[in-house]
């Protein structure tokens, strides 16, 4: 018997353990990949150490780290996804409105969007009467441009 069939399965637990740790350095930017990964390599090593074979480890670590990259990794990484809904505020983006009180450049006006009137701001005047886009929102005032063909 030699180094490798001794002391293989150690290595293998060292470096799940190693991987699992990097996982947690650098976020769940990875999609868990390193500590599914990782988790492969320490049940692999001791699953395999009572048979005190590299060949058997090298194996299941193998199949268990395949079998989650072509069957679990497509599924884990649905669960993760992040959805990203629009929250009522932001609906109110690309809307049209008129604009109620002029909006100076270095003065908020305000505007109507739908049954609402909001503060808004722009980085020209508009004057009242003009029809406007809503570009943005920051905080509770709008983020306007004149509407293409708007006066």
């Amino acid at each position: 018997m030699d180094f490798a069939d001794e002391w293989l399965w150690v290595i293998f637990v060292a470096a799940g353990l190693i991987l699992a740790i990097l996982e947690l350095l650098v976020g769940v930017d990875t999609g868990l990949d390193m500590v599914i990964i990782g988790s492969a390599f320490v049940i692999g090593g001791l699953v395999t150490l009572p048979a005190e074979s590299w060949i058997v480890t090298v194996v299941v670590v193998s199949a268990i780290a395949a079998a989650y990259v072509l069957f679990g990794r497509k599924y884990v990484h649905r669960r993760l996804l992040v959805k990203e809904e629009k929250t009522n505020v932001d609906t109110i983006i690309g809307k049209t409105g008129n604009v109620l009180k002029t909006i100076n450049e270095n003065d908020d006006g305000l505007v109507k969007v739908g049954y609402e009137e909001w503060r808004a701001r722009s980085e020209e005047s508009i004057g009242e009467g003009v029809e406007v886009v809503v570009m943005g929102i920051e905080g509770v005032t709008l983020i306007v441009n004149k509407k293409d063909g708007g006066v």
